[in-house]
């Protein structure tokens, strides 16, 4: 009988298409399935917590597969074979009915902007923006997104359920670095990047409060446009 297991890595993802397997591009999840397949000589599918997108980061992703192998030696060539750019966190064996994705209760998100444009090397880490912020407007801007809404005009998906509950969202800074958490209870495709694109157009004067009440109160697709660039987003945690 196959044992269920669950797997949390961890990823800097700036040299990965982002997590689901397309053809002719280097994934988190194929790199992941190649291993495994090769490990335990079987094909392995595995199914994530939710889909990181190209150049996003994870300080904490949750996969769950099935296989017959034992957990210790399969814990041991995961950590061998990996490459560097992703770590192996833990590996547990876990109940046949806990999925990483269908299983999960929240998630939080973090976005990092680097407020100054002095290190060549942030761009894959942060959203380099040398802009003034305005903290007390952003954070006044951010409690609009807060409980349940249609975010689908922060979003560029195409699924029929577009309500999502967000908890909190958290802006804090020290030095000239902002971090933004944001805490929900799911995330459709492109919408934490779509909220801090918001908060960066308030910031900037190109929308108000007014605006980003007219876009949850009237869902259309992508309606709220600006996107933040995906090397900031990192998933943080996830709770079962």
């Amino acid at each position: 009988m196959n044992n269920n297991y669950r797997l949390d890595i961890s990823y800097d993802g700036k040299n990965y298409h982002g997590w689901a397997k397309q053809s002719n591009v280097v994934t988190i999840q194929k790199v992941i399935e190649d291993i495994l397949s090769k490990i335990s000589n079987e094909k392995i599918t595995v199914n994530a917590s939710g889909r990181t997108d190209a150049f996003v980061h994870a300080y904490n992703q949750v996969i769950t597969f099935k296989t017959k192998m034992d957990k210790n030696e399969l814990l041991l060539a995961l950590k061998r074979m990996v490459p560097e750019d992703i770590k192996i966190k833990s590996l547990k064996k876990v109940g046949n009915d806990f999925h990483a994705r269908f299983s999960a209760k929240a998630k939080e998100y973090i976005y990092k902007i680097y407020n100054k444009n002095d290190n060549p090397f942030f761009k894959d880490y942060y959203l380099v923006y040398d802009k003034p912020i305005n903290l007390t407007k952003i954070k006044a801007a951010s409690k609009l997104f807060i409980g349940k809404h249609n975010f689908l005009s922060f979003s560029i998906s195409d699924i029929e359920d577009t309500a999502r509950n967000i908890e909190y969202i958290k802006i804090n800074k020290v030095g000239n670095e902002i971090v933004i958490k944001i805490k929900g209870n799911g995330f459709l495709r492109g919408m934490v990047r779509m909220i801090v694109g918001a908060l960066i157009d308030v910031n900037e004067n190109r929308k108000t409060n007014e605006d980003i009440k007219k876009l949850l109160n009237n869902p259309k697709k992508g309606s709220s446009i600006t996107k933040v660039r995906a090397s900031g987003l990192y998933l943080n945690k996830v709770w079962y």
